[in-house]
């Protein structure tokens, strides 16, 4: 009988650890964050800004002007999870060869709508989201066509690595998909737009 009662404790403390090891896996790849495919806008320096074209995924394609050394673009960014998460910051891109484009800063925006205007951005310290709610930010791009030639490439950049933390325990950092792509043209690129 006591054997019998150890068994039958044995299995059920089984089927708890694996129950609790699936919770604490799910919760540790949980990815709510998403970049709504309205409320987003370019900052200065656009040099074009065309609208969907076949190859960009439907997606607004920003033409950032070539001279410039960073280009800003504002999004909304929503909270489509269960719990409310903590966005902490940005992983900033590895810079790679020239031509280059890469985000290299999270910024805040007192803007109401969404907006890169300089004369409303602010330094980023952290955001909390609610389930179900959004917020406008801002991120920076670093544009480098030192050394390119007509035979180089364009460059481009649809998403940003954001780093969050969620019910105290876990950090995560999340590919989020822009509802824009950003595309460095260094050689016969557009003039800045009026």
């Amino acid at each position: 009988m006591a054997r019998r009662a150890l068994a039958i404790s044995a299995g059920a403390l089984l089927v708890v650890v694996v129950a609790a090891l699936g919770v604490w896996l799910w919760l540790g790849s949980y990815a709510p964050l998403r970049a709504l495919d309205s409320g987003f806008a370019p900052g200065p320096g656009i040099g074009a800004d065309v609208q969907p074209v076949a190859g960009s995924g439907g997606r607004p394609v920003f033409f950032p002007v070539a001279h410039r050394r960073t280009f800003d673009a504002a999004f909304t960014l929503r909270n489509a999870g269960r719990f409310a998460v903590t966005v902490t910051g940005l992983e900033p891109s590895k810079p790679g060869p020239t031509p280059y484009l890469g985000a290299a800063l999270l910024l805040a925006t007192t803007s109401s709508a969404a907006s890169a205007d300089p004369s409303q951005l602010a330094p980023f310290g952290s955001l909390r989201i609610d389930p179900g709610d959004s917020a406008i930010v801002v991120v920076r791009f670093v544009l480098d066509c030192k050394g390119a030639t007509a035979a180089t490439p364009d460059v481009y950049t649809s998403g940003v690595r954001l780093r969050y933390r969620y019910l105290s325990l876990f950090r995560r950092t999340e590919t989020v998909r822009l509802p824009f792509a950003v595309t460095l043209r260094c050689v016969g690129g557009p003039p800045p737009a009026p």
